[in-house]
C-alpha cells in the first residue's frame, strides 16, 4: 500500500511539472533609439526600444534633470541624464542632454542664498555637455567657494558666486547677514539757535523753475528763510523778484553732512494752501541728476493736503521718464493741520543681501521699496552717501495751480528738527 501511495504521488508532481508555464526568456538584445538627444526645458519626447516589449523598467540617472515614463521622457532642467531600459539582465541606455528654452547649457540654484557666518552650503548646477567648471566668490572675505560648488560663509555682507565654463557663465548670491544692534542717534539739528547752521547747511538761490516749472526764486534772506523760537522756518512770499512772482528758500548739506543707511527723520508743519509745494528729501553726494539718485522721503501739496507722496528716482527710473516708483498715503484730516515726523529706514542688505527703504508718517510705515525691485545701480543707486533738502516750492509740476489769495496769511514751512539714527553689527 505505501509503494502505491509513492507511486501517485511521483506522478502528481511530474503532471504539475508539466503543466507549469515556463519562465519567460530574457532578451539577449536590446536597443533605445536615438542613443543620444538634445532636448530644451520643457519639451517631451518618447524613446523608441527594439527588442522588447514587456517587463520593462524604464529609471533616469537624475530626475531632476529628466524624468521617464514608459519611454516618454521630459525635459526639467540644464543638465545631463542616463535613461536605462531593463528587461531582466540585459539593459539599454540613452544619453540626453538639455538645455534651458534660450539654449543656455549651464545653470546655478538657488539664486539666491542667505547664510550666517560659519554656515555652509552646496550650490546645485547643471551642465549640459560635462564642460570643465570654475567657481568664484567675487567676495572672498563675505563668502568663500570650492570647485564642488561649496559655499563657507565668513562675514557678514553680499558676494556673487560665479559658476563659468569656456562657453557661458550664470552668477547667484550669497548673502551672509547681519546681527545689527539698536539704532542709536548719531547727528540732529534741533534748529535752536538764531542762525542756520552753515557747516551743515547750504543755500541753493535761483529762480529757473529747477527743472520742475516752478514759479519761486530760492533767496537766502532773513525774509525767507530764518531760525528762531527753536525752528527752522522757509517761508514763501508773492512779490516780484529776479524776474519771478514768488519768493522762497531751499537749503541743502551737500559735502557737508552726508549718511548712508538708517534712520531719517523730521518733525515738520507744512504752510498748506493751494499752490503749495514743501519736501524734506535727499540726493546722492556724487554725480548729476538722476545718477546720483533721489530720495523724496515726503512731499506735500497743498492741493491735496490730506495726502502724502514718497518716490525714488534714478537712471532708468525718474521723473522725467514718469516711470519713477512713488507711493501715497491718504490720510482723513490735513497734514498741513499739525506737526508731524516724517521719515525713511534705509536698511543695508536686510532681506537675501538686499537693500530696502522704508516710508513712514509719525512712526508708521506706510510704504516701502526693496532693492531686487530695481535690479542693478541704474535701478538702484542707494547704496552710498546721500544729504538732505528742504524747500518750499510754489506751483510747478506737482504744486499745481496757484491761488494767491494764500498769500494774504504767512505762507510758512516749520522744521523742528532732523535726526539721523544708525546701527552697527553686534
Amino acid at each position: 500500500m505505501r509503494r502505491l501511495t509513492d507511486l501517485i504521488l511521483l506522478l502528481a508532481a511530474v503532471i504539475c511539472t508539466a503543466c507549469s508555464s515556463p519562465e519567460p526568456e530574457t532578451p539577449v538584445n536590446i536597443s533605445i533609439s536615438p542613443a543620444s538627444l538634445t532636448m530644451k526645458v520643457g519639451d517631451i519626447t518618447t524613446l523608441d526600444l527594439t527588442g522588447a516589449t514587456a517587463n520593462i523598467e524604464w529609471t533616469s540617472s537624475n530626475e531632476e534633470v529628466a524624468s521617464v515614463y514608459y519611454g516618454v521622457v521630459t525635459a526639467k532642467a540644464i543638465g545631463k541624464a542616463e535613461i536605462t531600459a531593463k528587461v531582466g539582465s540585459a539593459s539599454a541606455n540613452s544619453i540626453i542632454y538639455v538645455t534651458g528654452t534660450d539654449g543656455a547649457s549651464l545653470r546655478i540654484s538657488p539664486p539666491v542664498v542667505t547664510l550666517r557666518p560659519g554656515d555652509e552650503y552646496d550650490f546645485k548646477y547643471g551642465n549640459t555637455y560635462d564642460l570643465e567648471l570654475t567657481w568664484s566668490s567675487s567676495d572672498p572675505s563675505v563668502a568663500t567657494i570650492d570647485p564642488n560648488g561649496h559655499v563657507k560663509a565668513l562675514a557678514p555682507g553680499s558676494t556673487t558666486i560665479t559658476l563659468a565654463t569656456n562657453l557661458e557663465s550664470v552668477t547667484a548670491r550669497v548673502s551672509v547677514e547681519h546681527s545689527w544692534g539698536e539704532y542709536t542717534l548719531v547727528w540732529s539739528d534741533e534748529f535752536d539757535g538764531s542762525a542756520l547752521d552753515e557747516t551743515v547747511w547750504s543755500y541753493n538761490t535761483g529762480g529757473n523753475g529747477w527743472g520742475n516749472n516752478e514759479k519761486q526764486y530760492y533767496t537766502s534772506r532773513p525774509e525767507n528763510i530764518r531760525v528762531q523760537n527753536g525752528m527752522l522756518e522757509i517761508e514763501a512770499r508773492k512779490e516780484q523778484y529776479q524776474n519771478n512772482e514768488y519768493t522762497s528758500a531751499r537749503i541743502m548739506s551737500k559735502s557737508k553732512k552726508t549718511f548712508t543707511y538708517g534712520k531719517m527723520e523730521s518733525r515738520i508743519k507744512f504752510p498748506g494752501g493751494k499752490g503749495t509745494w514743501p519736501a524734506f528729501w535727499m540726493m546722492g553726494n556724487s554725480g548729476g541728476w538722476p545718477n546720483c539718485g533721489e530720495i523724496d522721503i515726503i512731499e506735500h501739496v497743498g492741493n491735496i493736503p490730506a495726502r502724502a507722496s514718497f518716490a525714488l528716482h534714478t537712471v532708468m527710473k525718474n521723473g522725467t521718464k514718469g516711470n519713477n516708483w512713488s507711493s501715497v498715503k491718504w490720510f482723513d484730516y490735513s497734514l498741513a493741520d499739525d506737526f508731524h515726523t516724517y521719515g525713511i529706514e534705509w536698511a543695508q542688505e536686510e532681506k537675501d543681501g538686499k537693500d530696502v527703504i522704508r516710508f513712514t508718517v509719525d512712526g508708521v510705515q506706510y510704504a516701502e521699496v526693496w532693492e531686487e525691485q530695481m535690479d542693478n545701480n541704474d535701478y538702484w543707486p542707494f547704496n552710498k552717501p546721500f544729504f538732505f533738502i528742504y524747500n518750499l516750492a510754489i506751483g510747478g509740476n506737482m504744486g499745481g495751480q496757484i491761488d494767491d489769495a494764500i498769500f494774504n496769511q504767512q505762507r510758512i514751512m516749520y522744521v523742528d528738527w532732523v535726526r539721523v539714527y544708525q546701527r552697527s553689527d553686534k
